[in-house]
């Protein structure tokens, strides 16, 4: 039987006045391999933030 390993899920969420920090995060867990989530990276102009957030978090 083989086991895949699939990444870690990481959903950032943060205050606006955290934003520097949160997105330093972001890159370093991409970096080590990591599935994150932050919406300035991952939302196209145009998408429905809300309605691509909820199915992030539900997936």
């Amino acid at each position: 039987m083989t086991t895949e390993k699939r990444p870690l899920k990481v959903f950032l969420c943060h205050a606006h006045a955290d934003r520097d920090p949160v997105r330093a995060l972001y890159t370093r867990l991409t970096q080590d391999g990591l599935d994150a989530w932050l919406d300035k990276a991952k939302l196209l102009p145009g998408q429905d933030w809300e309605l691509e957030t909820r199915k992030t978090v539900l997936i």
